[in-house]
């Protein structure tokens, strides 16, 4: 397994953090709060880290645009509508079809990026939201056939990969050091969700606890920050549309966390969900 396998995989890890974390997270924190919280923290960590290892450069308007562009498609926009999905679906499939991100990062990779057209990648990349889906567990509400609901989740999904994957690949090669990536891009997503703040403030009002601060600085710490900046260093070294389905190997990490950390207990059919997303991050790890 080479080099940006590995650093995809432990985003993967770190991002299943935020996951994890999330969910006794937002019982002591508003939602809005947690997103800007969250990505302010990473916005002053990848400055510190930054300028300590004195790799803050930003070498052209244009790649700027596109980690500024990633930024508020990713933590933005794709926040945005995954709040509105939890508003109008139920959680599990708002989260199920938000994890159709890796396959929307293989095509948008291949038909933006003019990346080559790999069956192993298509096929993990469906292997990894079919595992998805069977992870997360079905439950019955009132908001259950809420297409609205759906739409906004399906639509994060889309989001989620394709700023993961083209205008964070288009920054990097324009030589954008990933340190400047994540900072441009976590400013960005501030920016982003304080122009949405003012719509959802009162729907969602302020609920800010000790507890609350504690798991959002985990989240943005082992989570957003050490997940984007190992999925950055990858990106730099591979193409898009390889990396992307191993993306999906986050709800698998975060099953992992479940099981360990929050004692959940899972049903056999996650089980089989669990067995799709690692054949699919086995499969595009012994790609040619």
């Amino acid at each position: 397994m080479n080099l940006p396998i590995l650093l995809a995989l432990g985003a993967a890890a770190a991002w299943a953090i935020g996951m994890t974390i999330a969910k006794p997270g937002i019982r002591h924190l508003d939602r809005l709060s947690y997103m800007l919280i969250r990505w302010s923290i990473v916005a002053v960590l990848a400055l510190l880290y930054g300028g300590i290892r004195g790799t803050l450069e930003f070498p052209s308007v244009w790649g700027v645009g596109m980690a500024a562009l990633a930024g508020l498609l990713d933590a933005g926009a794709g926040g945005f509508f995954f709040l509105m999905a939890m508003q109008r679906t139920t959680a599990f499939r708002a989260t199920t079809l938000a994890s159709t991100a890796p396959l929307w990062g293989v095509f948008a990779s291949i038909l933006l990026l003019d990346e080559p057209l790999r069956w192993q990648a298509v096929a993990a990349a469906v292997l990894v939201v079919v595992g998805s889906m069977l992870l997360v567990e079905q439950r019955r509400s009132r908001h259950s056939n809420s297409r609205a609901g759906a739409l906004f989740a399906l639509l994060t999904g889309l989001l989620f990969g394709v700023a993961e994957t083209v205008p964070s690949k288009l920054a990097l090669n324009a030589g954008v050091p990933p340190e400047t990536l994540l900072l441009v891009f976590a400013v960005a997503g501030v920016v982003g969700i304080l122009a949405i703040l003012p719509f959802l403030r009162r729907r969602i009002p302020v609920h800010i606890e000790l507890r609350g601060l504690f798991f959002v600085s985990v989240s943005a710490i082992g989570g957003a920050f050490l997940g984007w900046l190992l999925w950055l260093n990858g990106l730099e070294l591979a193409p898009a549309s390889i990396l992307s389905p191993i993306r999906g190997a986050t709800l698998l990490f975060a099953f992992v966390y479940s099981i360990l950390f929050l004692r959940e207990r899972p049903s056999g059919r996650a089980y089989f969900g669990v067995f799709a997303v690692l054949a699919g991050v086995l499969l595009v790890s012994v790609m040619p």
